[in-house]
């Protein structure tokens, strides 16, 4: 298989998954679009490099996850525009889809919300990631992975008002 026809097959079967990780840290579409493209470049690059002591998929996860966390360290010190707490409305009429567009729209903020060493963990566990790859694509030990993903549903739980 020619090196295109790889990526273009890697590409299919991550892309979500990317997507999501990068709206979780940015909250524009076209904005998400640039970071998704952005990784799959990095990807690109980064393939030749893959060792196996990740999964591909916790490979990918970490370029985007360094990706993310360095787009938002930018926006950080440009900081030139106001932010907007408004999220789009894209929920079909149906009212049990639109509840679930809220629930998940609430889910997304909330994770957006997180401090970004806990925001990493969370976003890379909603992708179903052991918390053994997640350890190792964040390069910290499984236990201070355990402790930050305890801590950022913790969060999540109380921004949803759930103190259970």
């Amino acid at each position: 298989m020619s090196g295109i026809a790889e990526l273009e097959c890697i590409i299919k079967f991550h892309a979500a998954m990317v997507r999501r990780i990068a709206t979780a840290y940015e909250r524009y579409p076209d904005r998400v679009e640039e970071l998704v493209q952005n990784v799959w470049i990095a990807v690109w690059q980064a393939l030749p490099r893959l060792k196996n002591q990740a999964t591909l998929k916790s490979y990918i996860a970490r370029i985007a996850h360094n990706i993310c966390v360095s787009h938002v360290r930018r926006a950080l010190v440009r900081q030139t525009e106001p932010l907007d707490d408004t999220l789009p409305d894209t929920a079909p009429p149906l009212e049990e889809a639109r509840a679930h567009a809220m629930r998940l729209a609430s889910l997304i903020e909330a994770v957006r919300s997180l401090p970004e060493n806990l925001k990493a963990v969370a976003s890379l566990y909603l992708e179903d990631i052991p918390i053994k790859d997640i350890a190792l694509a964040l390069g910290i030990s499984e236990s201070n992975a355990s402790v930050r993903l305890h801590r950022a549903k913790s969060a999540i739980r109380l921004s949803f008002g759930d103190l259970s």
